[in-house]
């Protein structure tokens, strides 16, 4: 297995456990992905974390799927089934209704870009690093990234980064949007630990609507309005809500 999966404190450590292959998302890994993904929100985890052991987040989408294609060993319609895999597993992360979190303390590129981008939050140690080099392989995109990366970026940006290829430090990465947070090698566990604890602490539904409520689309102010009331009226039939003002009123904190 090149996916483990771990519980602790409402959250589920999804850890991409190839280090050897610098974690590459293949069409195998990304299938054992989108399965470790499906269904979580309706268990009682409230967060997600992404991260890949070793030094690499995540090298790469399915090379050895070029090399196949290019050697003959694999047809065109094989090719693009291993390429589909890898979109798949891009959306189940970004579909999950739960907060997600990127923990990217190493190079990511081309698909695994793709697959930090489609987490809601991309937390840095300074060794982390982002680039999208599709271009080397002779491609232009893939695994979503002209989906995902003008939603960072802005046009000429997400441009520029393809029309390059190149590896962007976490510094620059942050100034354009790429990633959430850098934080310094030595304390950023500490810091990922700490978000974790906010995430898993928090109430679960409203994480959820608000993730919803950012993604929707409106045409006008008022329909997002409305959107909101109609959302803010559901969530009020909650427990959470009801342990969200009770803890207000009495100065303490709430225990969602």
């Amino acid at each position: 297995m090149t996916v483990s999966i771990e519980r602790s404190d409402r959250v589920v450590i999804c850890s991409l456990a190839d280090p050897d292959g610098r974690n590459a998302l293949t069409a195998a890994t990304a299938t054992q992905l989108a399965d470790a993904i499906a269904g979580l929100e309706d268990t009682d985890a409230h967060c997600v974390l992404l991260r890949g052991e070793g030094d690499t987040f995540c090298a790469s989408g399915d090379v050895g799927a070029h090399v196949g294609r290019v050697r003959g060993n694999l047809d065109a319609s094989a090719w693009r089934e291993r390429l589909e895999a890898v979109g798949d597993a891009v959306a189940a992360v970004y579909d999950c209704p739960l907060p997600t979190v990127a923990a990217v303390d190493g190079p990511t590129f081309g698909a695994g870009a793709a697959l930090a981008l489609a987490c809601d939050l991309r937390i840095a140690s300074t060794e982390g690093s982002i680039g999208f080099g599709f271009r080397r392989f002779g491609l232009a995109a893939t695994a979503g990234v002209t989906y995902l990366l003008p939603q960072v970026v802005d046009r000429d940006t997400a441009l520029q980064l393809l029309y390059t290829g190149e590896l962007v430090a976490a510094g620059r990465a942050a100034e354009l949007g790429l990633f959430t947070d850098v934080y310094a090698v030595d304390t950023f566990e500490d810091e990922l630990v700490s978000l974790l604890a906010t995430l898993s602490t928090g109430p679960r539904e409203a994480l959820i609507a608000a993730k919803d409520l950012l993604r929707a689309k409106h045409a006008d102010l008022q329909q997002t309005l409305d959107r909101e009331l109609e959302t803010a009226s559901r969530l009020a039939d909650t427990d959470d809500f009801e342990e969200g003002v009770s803890a207000f009123v009495a100065e303490r904190e709430p225990q969602f």
